[in-house]
């Protein structure tokens, strides 16, 4: 990949992050619902970096491409907390669904046991 296209392709990553981080921070502050759709948009930049930055640290450095690789790293320990934060929120909430449907399931069972005496 030549100097200019990896530059771009970066700035394209970076962009990317940029715009999805702020949707992540607003999900943790309850102010919208950060989506599966929202998490693999974020995951797929991300993955695509990986070979990226292989490439950029095999070849001679660009001042550019460091510039570039420099922003996606902040990104990276902006993005660091926050996802550590919506996994700590998601881990909860499966928490709470693990709980409503054991009430749920006791409610049932309390209806099915009132209707079987009920009948006799």
């Amino acid at each position: 990949m030549s100097s200019a296209a990896l530059i771009t392709r970066i700035c394209e990553i970076n962009a990317q992050l940029a715009a999805l981080l702020p949707a992540a921070q607003s999900a943790l502050a309850g102010e919208s619902t950060f989506t599966v759709d929202e998490l693999r948009a974020l995951s797929r930049p991300i993955s695509e970096m990986a070979p990226i930055l292989a490439a950029a640290n095999l070849a001679p450095q660009d001042p550019q491409v460091t510039a570039q690789v420099q922003i996606y790293k902040t990104h990276l320990r902006n993005l660091q907390p926050t996802l550590e934060r919506l996994r700590q929120m998601l881990l909860a909430q499966r928490s709470q669904l693990a709980s409503n449907q054991a009430q749920l399931k006791a409610v049932s069972n309390w209806a099915a046991a009132l209707s079987t005496t009920q009948q006799l």
